[in-house]
């Protein structure tokens, strides 16, 4: 195990300035939620995000490819999450970012009901778009490598 633990989060946006997570199933991300128990099951693509979680984006194309399928609503890859926050049809633009999460303190999970806290990391992918000619594009690189070496 690690001591640190990065969460990859998947966003899409129709502007490229306000972007919407797409929600896991299984995975850390909505603060007041609980840690969700699925034993004896381990879901695959959660756990294979938490392995990308830990090197760069372009040692796994896991990452990418997830975001090159969002972009058409792939209800397939859409099947992975909770929902689409695009139902009428695909985002124009979709990200990866990076989160370190961290478990919440007693005094704030009693004053604030928070099981969790989180700080925003960078963008771990590419910001990708399709572009007319349905080829897709780099809107945006990557504002990190990969996970800080150590924690803040």
């Amino acid at each position: 195990m690690t001591p640190h633990r990065y969460e990859i989060e998947f966003q899409g946006s129709n502007d490229g300035q306000t972007w919407t997570a797409y929600r896991f199933r299984y995975k850390p991300q909505d603060l007041h939620e609980r840690p969700r128990i699925y034993a004896p099951y381990q879901p695959r693509f959660d756990w294979n995000l938490w392995f990308a979680s830990l090197g760069s984006w372009v040692q796994d194309p896991l990452v990418p490819r997830t975001e090159e399928m969002l972009l058409e609503n792939n209800p397939d890859v859409l099947g992975l999450f909770r929902g689409s926050p695009f139902p009428a049809g695909p985002p124009g633009y979709v990200r990866a970012v990076l989160y370190q999460y961290w478990f919440s303190t007693p005094d704030e999970k009693r004053s604030q009901g928070l099981w969790w806290r989180r700080e925003l990391l960078g963008t771990y992918a590419p910001t990708l778009f399709r572009r007319p000619d349905g080829v897709v594009g780099i809107a945006a690189e990557a504002t990190l490598a990969g996970p800080p070496a150590s924690a803040p």
